[in-house]
């Protein structure tokens, strides 16, 4: 096989949704009338971009709470520890600076670390990647024996909730994560890298 592969959709900018209104033709005054009287999909993008934020601050929180469970761990390793503990623990802080990286990509984007991001972890970019990503993390967490009980099962039970609310809103609420923009620093709209 001779051929190259393109990106994957993940790793590539998208532009979002096309107008609906550019194809709607000519209307009549009641359809008008009731366009007007129809809140504008803006309307609750205040409220929307909260809970994104809001999301975000919990991960960030989540995350040093995971950093500092599996640091624990790893002092206590010194003690005399099954060394699987130790690589778990090695994992949680490696997938906590990992989640922890992708929120800062999301508030402040610096673009050559953006670019990698996207292209070696490009789940992360979508709701449900980074709910499932959260999910998993809880269970990775949850299992770690030996550490600290009560602070592994808070922060396993907070990441578990943090990815099943991921998931509700995504569900039940998809207007409040609709207009989730993932970070696009270092990309183009064809997804080449920025000159």
């Amino acid at each position: 096989m001779s051929g190259t592969y393109g990106e994957p959709d993940w790793a590539t900018v998208t532009s979002g949704k096309a107008d609906a209104t550019a194809d709607a033709g000519p209307t009549t005054t009641s359809a008008a009338a009731a366009a007007a009287s129809t809140p504008s999909p803006s309307a609750g993008k205040g409220k929307s971009s909260c809970i994104q934020r809001l999301l975000s601050i919990i991960n960030l929180l989540l995350c040093a709470g995971m950093m500092t469970l599996g640091i624990l761990t790893l002092i206590e390793f010194q003690k005399g520890m099954d060394i699987s503990a130790a690589f778990v623990a090695a994992y949680m802080i490696l997938f906590a600076c990992l989640l922890a990286l992708y929120e800062f990509m999301w508030w402040s984007t610096i673009d050559a670390i953006n670019k990698s991001m996207r292209k070696n972890f490009g789940f992360l970019y979508g709701i449900k990647g980074k709910a499932a990503y959260l999910i998993f993390v809880a269970f990775l967490t949850i299992g770690l024996e030996g550490s600290i009980k009560w602070l592994r099962y808070t922060v396993g039970i907070a990441f578990l909730a943090d990815g099943a609310l991921h998931f509700f809103l995504l569900c039940s609420k998809p207007d409040l994560v609709s207009t989730y923009k993932s970070p696009t620093g270092g990309l183009t709209e064809s997804g080449d890298e920025v000159v």
